[in-house]
Order: C-alpha cells, then structure tokens, then sequence
C-alpha cells in the first residue's frame, strides 16, 4: 500500500509542476485505494500548497511570473479556500464524490470539445 501511494505522489507531483492539476489525478486515485474523500481532498490540498511554493518560487527566479498577480492570486485562492473548506465539513463523502465526478466530467467535456473545434479550425 505504501508504495502505491508513492505512486500516486509522484504522478501527481509530475502533472501538478506541468500545470495539469495533478489532483485531478491524486483525488480519484486516492478515493479508489480506500481514503475518503475529505481526507483525499485535504491531502490534495496539502500537496498542493507546498508544491506551489516551489514552482512559485522558480517560476519567479526564472522570470516567467510576475509577483504582484502570483501574490494577488495566492491571497484570493487562500481566501476562498478557507471559505470553501467551512462549507465542505458539513458536507457528506458521498456527496462530495458525485459533486467531484460530475466536475471532473463537465472539464472532460469542454477539452473534448474544445480539442474538436481547435481540430476543424485547421
């Protein structure tokens, strides 16, 4: 089990530093080894703070981010995440599953439909 879940670290470390949101990945594959949805979604959380610090960080030194919007950004998510996660406690796993699917489906919808119309344009 340990070594799944390292697994699940790593692919979910590698997509996150290319932008793809790796807890697009992580959730799912954490809810499927047996963690609840909550906890799967605070680890998320969790990795994802830490990982944004480090790719902040070299996105800045690199010269490919600029610090007021990345600052700006980062004050307005930590708002809404702090809203989000007093709603979220009162709010029942297998709820928080079908509301997750359903996003993860609509996004999966729009790139599908986005990649067809990029396709005819050409």
């Amino acid at each position: 089990m340990f070594f799944i879940l390292i697994l699940i670290g790593l692919l979910s470390g590698i997509l996150g530093s290319m932008g793809l949101g790796g807890g697009t990945v992580l959730i799912p594959l954490l809810s499927i080894v047996g963690i609840m949805q909550k906890n799967a979604q605070l680890i998320n959380i969790f990795s994802f703070v830490i990982m944004s610090f480090f790719v902040l960080y070299f996105n800045i030194k690199n010269g490919l981010t600029k610090v007021f919007p990345a600052l700006a950004f980062s004050i307005i998510g930590l708002v809404t995440t702090t809203f989000s996660a007093l709603i979220v406690k009162d709010i029942d796993n297998t709820v928080l599953k079908i509301i997750f699917g359903v996003f993860l489906t609509i996004v999966g919808i729009v790139e599908l439909i986005s990649f067809i119309v990029k396709y005819k344009s050409k």
